[in-house]
């Protein structure tokens, strides 16, 4: 079955991202180091992807993966959040390590003097009686109202560069650029509003 065509050859790299922000570690998977460059927004995919020595048949199943996560990101509702399949696997992993299988993740995010919200994550075995409730990839996501209220529309990806790796929150409601910092927690991609 052909996945459906969100994504073209000829779209900028740097367009994907600001769509698609967890299309980073796919890139990343592919070996196109470029997500972080500033040539990225001048770059088309396929032209970039074949400069970086990538062959045809692997730019073609790259583009391939990258329209699978923008189908299954347009699923997402509009109102809740996205976890991507590869935070999902790690939510999984670390739920195992914590013998905590099959338990749900609580994602706070509580206000933060108008910057990004302050964000933790913990697994609880069932969602709190005023919480809403995500399912992505086999993983249960629990939000309080103040969390959900701060996280509409947010992407929770898990990101390994050669910088690192870690949860990584990519929220549209607060605006890029203060210096937020980023560890092997949880992190966002904005800070001020």
């Amino acid at each position: 079955m052909a996945t459906k065509t969100i994504i073209s050859g000829e779209e900028l790299i740097g367009d994907i991202l600001s769509r698609f922000p967890d299309s980073a570690q796919i890139m990343e998977d592919f070996g196109l180091h470029c997500t972080g460059c500033s040539v990225n927004a001048y770059e088309p995919l396929r032209m970039g992807a074949l400069s970086h020595g990538l062959k045809e048949e692997v730019v073609d199943k790259l583009i391939q993966e990258l329209n699978t996560l923008a189908v299954a990101r347009q699923k997402a509702p509009a109102d809740g959040i996205y976890l991507t399949g590869r935070a999902a696997e790690r939510v999984k992993e670390f739920a195992e390590k914590e013998d905590k299988a099959g338990y749900g993740l609580r994602i706070t995010a509580k206000n933060n003097d108008g910057m990004e919200p302050a964000y933790a994550m913990d697994f609880l075995e069932k969602a709190g009686k005023e919480d809403k409730t995500f399912e992505f990839h086999g993983v249960q996501i629990f939000l309080d109202p103040e969390s959900m209220e701060n996280m509409k529309g947010a992407d929770v990806d898990f990101l390994e560069t050669q910088f690192g790796s870690g949860f990584k929150i990519t929220n549209p409601n607060f605006k890029a650029g203060c210096g937020e910092g980023c560890g092997k927690g949880s992190c966002g991609s904005g800070s001020c509003k």
